[in-house]
């Protein structure tokens, strides 16, 4: 079973090594520098068809892309709830429930299951998300019958066995305590409690330790058969298929999944942030404190999406960035800053991640903020403005080159309510975004005086500090990570 395995492996050499060789023959082929813009989108050739789109009787969508330059088939099923939907004291419902529909099906235990997906060199992998749960999976074209099969066996026909509930809650408990001693991920989960305070968004993915706890195997049985339907879910296909073909085989295999009313409320938008808020999260033993700062942003298809994620480029988007070349390179007083356009189907965050030593969280803090007030102030010179843009427009196609990316592109137009056009815009999208444009949702969007801040790190030494932004809460790192629980930030 070995070769087949490393068969696959070989094809993701193989996409790898394509990507490096268009880098590498774009900047060949790259003229002299220029003062100008680059060309729009089009110019370059970069155009992906759209999907040939069949909605079965039972409600499923299915979307098939023909990719013809590698015999793979790429199987991507999203299901329109994820962690947003868990049921309020059970977060971390989804999760496991995904964990879950790996532990085999009702025809198929766990070892069976994936020895059949290896002898043919498959893979097949399931996660949750805030806004949708997955099941994707890869296969060679001759073997797409087989993965088909076997996908849809496990998305249909689940087990949930008790002596495999138990288990899973076991090793997703344990993760959960391991994640504990990783300060960066503390400090990720701690903000969006912070930030997002009873908003469902505000819930870890993975849930608590109190929540996991909670979880009966009837919440996930009652997740599973109200939140997988056919009629709340959708399957991409990419690859070397015919899409008639595909859709047809897609009938004959999800037919039988039963269609079923949904009670889903919609997730209402989150409130934003309104004065300053300081979560000082007690770490005594760090000698490091991880930093997190921000506010609620935007939806993906807002009108100042892009004018927005230019300008985080420019900000802090890239190893060129002002927050790097200024906190970084000239100061040292981190070895990675970062800021972030994260969107979700409801609202989403703008925030600012990076670490320093305890003595200089507070300036590290203060030179971040500087940079964000440059940016709001609209001093954005031409030239970094026409890198920024450059930037995203020419690594938009390295981002959706193998079946696996693109599928789950796909997939984020459905659930994002995105233009049918949106891959073949997205260039076109990036370089019309004027300075105009980007100072003006600059100044509306990033956060300066309205901030949720969140610091990991030993109270006694850096609380003091930590005051001169505003009011100072501390708590354990247990206490931090319980989301709706942790006190709102201002103007909730």
């Amino acid at each position: 079973m070995s070769a087949p395995v490393r068969r696959v492996r070989g094809s993701r050499i193989l996409l790898a090594l394509a990507a490096a060789s268009c880098l590498v023959d774009a900047a060949e082929a790259a003229p002299p520098a220029s003062p100008k813009p680059a060309a729009p989108a089009g110019t370059a050739g970069f155009q992906v068809p759209a999907p040939a789109r069949t909605v079965l009787k039972n409600g499923l969508t299915v979307l098939v892309l023909e990719r013809r330059s590698i015999p793979l088939v790429q199987f991507r099923l999203m299901v329109k709830a994820g962690s947003a939907s868990d049921p309020a004291g059970r977060e971390g419902t989804a999760a496991l429930v995904a964990r879950l529909l790996k532990r085999g099906t009702k025809t198929r235990p766990a070892g069976q299951y994936f020895e059949e997906v290896e002898f043919v060199g498959g893979t097949i992998d399931t996660a949750a998300g805030p806004d949708a749960s997955y099941a994707w999976g890869e296969f060679a074209t001759r073997d797409m019958e087989i993965g088909f099969n076997l996908l849809s066996d496990l998305v249909q026909n689940p087990a949930f066995r008790p002596e495999d509930f138990e288990k899973e809650k076991r090793l997703a408990l344990a993760d959960i305590v391991d994640a504990l001693d990783d300060p960066a991920r503390v400090a990720q989960k701690a903000f969006a409690a912070w930030l997002y305070g009873a908003h469902p968004y505000g819930r870890p993915v993975d849930g608590t330790e109190r929540s996991v706890q909670a979880i009966t195997r009837s919440d996930a049985l009652s997740f599973y058969g109200s939140r997988y339907v056919p009629n709340n879910a959708v399957l991409a296909i990419v690859g070397d298929v015919d899409a008639p073909q595909a859709a047809r085989s897609a009938q004959r295999y999800f037919s039988a999944w039963k269609r079923r009313t949904l009670a889903a409320p919609e997730i209402a938008e989150a409130a934003p942030v309104r004065g300053r808020k300081v979560l000082l999260v007690d770490k005594p033993d760090a000698t490091q404190s991880q930093i997190r700062f921000g506010n609620i942003g935007v939806r993906r298809a807002d009108p100042d999406y892009f004018p927005l994620v230019v300008g985080n480029t420019v900000l802090g988007g890239g190893f060129t960035s002002w927050l790097v070349n200024e906190v970084r390179v000239k100061r040292g007083l981190t070895y990675s800053i970062s800021s972030r356009v994260e969107t979700l189907r409801s609202s989403g965050s703008i925030f600012v991640s990076t670490f320093s030593k305890n003595a200089s969280v507070l300036e590290t803090i203060q030179v971040a903020l500087d940079q964000v007030r440059r940016l709001r102030g609209g001093d954005l010179p031409p030239e970094d403005l026409d890198k920024a843009r450059s930037f995203l427009a020419g690594l938009y196609p390295l981002r959706v080159e193998s079946p696996e990316d693109l599928a789950a592109e796909i997939l984020s137009v459905d659930l994002y309510g995105l233009e049918p056009d949106y891959i073949n815009q997205y260039q076109k999208r990036v370089r019309s975004a004027g300075a105009d444009a980007v100072k003006h949702a600059a100044a509306r969007r990033l956060p300066m005086d309205d901030l949720a801040i969140v610091v990991v790190g030993p109270a006694q030494s850096i609380r003091k500090d930590l005051e001169t932004l505003g009011p100072v809460t501390v708590r354990p790192v247990q206490s931090a990570l319980e989301g709706g629980g942790a006190a709102p930030p201002a103007g909730r």
